[in-house]
């Protein structure tokens, strides 16, 4: 599987950047037409708000799945937290999203706090930098938890407050440096390629919302295993949680599903998504080989784990390469292919079973008329005998 080699780029600047290269970012909620009135988010985008030129947010969204934990085989648990803990060093992580870690609990190393919600057996953690971003207070709707099913696939939303210039504007200690980040993990849909269904979005939508209402500003951030394979593009996810503006800006669609899979299926499932920003650059990990300890085997069936994915929030356009949502198109080819397979399938397995119906109809009517025919034959030969004493 292709892994995709970024750039690191540090918060503080390294090299100067021609004038005609700083890209300040317009923190974009979306764009407006020019028979439409801005809304006060897009006008203030429009103003001066966006991410510093030379600085980038890097995310990270990872799902293990429950199997970890739960068979633990190789110690998969501790392998994950000790992952964790050295990619927020490494990488200078400002978000994270970490699903089914287990009930066992989990401290990030010093300098991240950690938020986590959880539906019965299902939990994801957000992890943030404490060094550069603040849980902001006062009212209750700035953040909120809640199951997306029924008693299952939790979410956590928090709107923060940057306090080291990664977020600009006009005036540093407004609304324009925080954000509404949400970590997530959302349901399946009921179809393979199907967007999710309207009562599994309805409870993240309120609460969206309800934050980009309260604190303000509509910078949002989505980290999630969104469930949604590769024909459903960021931007329909975008839309369908109602995300301030216009703009998506989204990691690759990369296959992060699953070991049980192969890591095919068209399963792009793990995905980091902003409505503001200029570029996201994508790192897929652990994407060379899977360790033995990740490759947890039971009961005659792999385990569903997730390959990690690693994001990077850049001001400025990503150049020729396509944007989020839309893939190269070598692969584009290849993921239709394998779509138009698995059509070709299920038209098939329909094809199959109207057939067998179709049979089982043939063989009802061939035995009505049978029975008909020998009913017919019993009558005759009852006339018959009748005529002859008589």
């Amino acid at each position: 599987m292709p892994c995709k080699a970024i750039v690191y780029m540090s918060r503080r600047p390294l090299v100067a950047v021609p004038q005609g290269h700083l890209f300040t970012l317009a923190f974009l909620s979306g764009y407006t037409t020019a028979d439409s009135e801005p809304s006060t988010f897009e006008a203030a985008a429009e103003e001066d708000s966006g991410v510093a030129p030379n600085v980038s947010l890097v995310m990270l969204q990872w799902n293990p799945h429950w199997q970890c934990a739960a068979w633990d085989q190789n110690n998969c648990s501790n392998h994950v937290r000790e992952l964790v803990d050295s990619w927020l060093v490494e990488h200078d992580i400002d978000f994270a999203n970490i699903i089914e870690l287990g009930a066992e609990p989990y401290d990030p190393p010093k300098g991240w706090g950690k938020l986590r919600a959880n539906c019965s057996h299902d939990d994801t953690t957000l992890i943030y930098n404490q060094d550069r971003w603040t849980p902001v207070e006062g009212d209750a709707r700035l953040a909120s938890e809640g199951c997306m099913a029924l008693h299952d696939r939790p979410f956590v939303l928090q709107t923060f407050q940057e306090s080291s210039g990664l977020l600009i504007g006009s005036n540093a200690s407004n609304a324009s440096s925080k954000v509404v980040v949400v970590g997530a993990h959302f349901p399946h849909p009921p179809l393979l390629y199907m967007p999710l269904l309207e009562q599994n979005i309805v409870e993240l939508r309120t609460a969206i919302a309800a934050a980009v209402n309260a604190s303000d500003q509509g910078r949002v951030i989505l980290i999630a295993d969104t469930n949604e394979g590769n024909p459903i593009p960021s931007t329909s996810i975008r839309e369908y949680l109602q995300l301030p503006g216009l703009k998506t800006v989204s990691t690759d669609l990369e296959f992060t599903c699953c070991y049980d899979i192969d890591f095919g299926m068209g399963a792009t499932f793990d995905r980091i998504i902003s409505n503001f920003g200029g570029h996201m650059e994508t790192q897929l990990m652990m994407s060379s080989e899977l360790p033995l300890w990740a490759r947890q085997e039971k009961y005659g069936r792999r385990a569903a784990f997730h390959l990690p994915i690693l994001g990077r929030l850049l001001a400025g356009s990503a150049g020729p390469s396509p944007g989020p949502g839309f893939l190269p198109q070598h692969r584009l080819a290849k993921r239709i292919f394998l779509i138009c397979v698995a059509v070709a399938v299920v038209l098939l397995v329909l094809w199959f079973f109207f057939a067998a119906a179709a049979e089982k109809r043939n063989k009802r009517k061939s035995k009505i008329l049978v029975d008909e025919e020998t009913a017919e034959l019993a009558e005759g030969s009852g006339e018959t005998t009748s005529d002859d004493s008589s």
